[in-house]
């Protein structure tokens, strides 16, 4: 079963592909880069998370090298 926490997850992602999808893929995004996490810890290691898989907020706008959400800015160009 999914808990809530995943649900929520799940929810923010589908938006992400609805609003930013064909424009990710035209700057050059992966499945991994935006919804990546650890191989056995899931989530908890922010370093291993892709852009959107860091909280469940929705993002708000997409460029070539980050995703911001609110007041925060996810940047695949600089780990951790």
């Amino acid at each position: 079963m999914i808990g809530p926490r995943w649900e929520k997850k799940r929810e923010v992602a589908i938006d992400f592909l609805d609003r930013f999808g064909e424009e990710a893929v035209t700057l050059g995004w992966t499945a991994t880069d935006l919804f990546g996490v650890h191989p056995t810890v899931d989530a908890v290691r922010l370093d291993y998370c892709g852009g959107s898989m860091i909280n469940a907020r929705r993002d708000e706008a997409i460029g070539d090298t980050w995703i911001w959400c609110e007041n925060q800015t996810f940047r695949r160009d600089r780990p951790g």
